[in-house]
């Protein structure tokens, strides 16, 4: 699987890296804009993008909605996780503006391992942008 993980945090994306580079192909970067030149550069497109996004600043829900209307993207799946945990309605708005899965980064990685065992598991539909709402339970 090919992951690119989006975040400003060198410890939070060293962690990331050494949790899930064993097992799948992550490109990690720190601003979504040298995510998408790499993604643009590359014949195949990643399996997930992983970012934060911070419900007070508009522009990481934009960058969901932007990477939702490309094409070449059609098939990714497309994860935000939030500082804290979140309420139901405040997931429901992050999948409106594009998210395929919504996460508290408390629980980030155990949540995206969850998350690749479901599209890797047989009978999983990858190619259909199908909306798992995630999170609070």
């Amino acid at each position: 699987m090919i992951i690119v993980f989006v975040n400003p945090d060198k410890i939070l994306r060293d962690s990331f890296l050494q949790t899930f580079q064993q097992t799948n192909k992550v490109y990690s970067f720190t601003e979504m804009f040298d995510a998408y030149k790499w993604i643009k550069r590359n014949e195949v497109p990643p399996n997930l993008i992983i970012t934060e996004v911070d419900l007070l600043d508009p522009s990481g829900l934009q960058s969901l909605k932007f990477l939702e209307t490309k094409s070449k993207l059609k098939d990714t799946k497309l994860i935000a996780f939030t500082p804290e945990q979140v309420e139901k309605e405040q997931i429901s708005l992050v999948v409106s503006e594009g998210a395929d899965a919504v996460f508290s980064k408390p629980t980030l990685f155990n949540e995206v391992s969850s998350y690749i065992k479901y599209l890797e598991s047989p009978g999983t539909v990858s190619k259909a942008k199908s909306k798992k709402l995630s999170g609070n339970k």
